[in-house]
């Protein structure tokens, strides 16, 4: 439960990274605004890294797993989220 628990909590720190490092602003920033919750979050950011990796001519298999292990999202949460309109 513990190991759980710590891949979540590197999966949020890892998110809070990557908004900062993409739109300049802090996570807590935004959610204290009301514009994002933990959930659209992570939605946004594992969507733009998907399209990020993928202009670099990688496997989407590789990249869909990456983030998968990277942020804990499933695949398939990942292949709604890429090809759902």
């Amino acid at each position: 439960m513990l190991d759980l628990l710590g891949k979540i909590h590197k999966a949020m720190e890892n998110i809070e990274k990557d908004i900062e490092n993409m739109a300049g602003v802090t996570m807590k920033e935004l959610l204290k605004s009301g514009l994002f919750n933990e959930k659209h979050a992570k939605r946004w950011v594992v969507k733009n890294k998907y399209f990020e990796l993928a202009k670099t001519g990688r496997k989407y298999a590789d990249i869909k797993q990456e983030l998968s292990d990277k942020y804990e999202i499933s695949v398939s949460s990942i292949e709604n989220l890429i090809y759902k309109k």
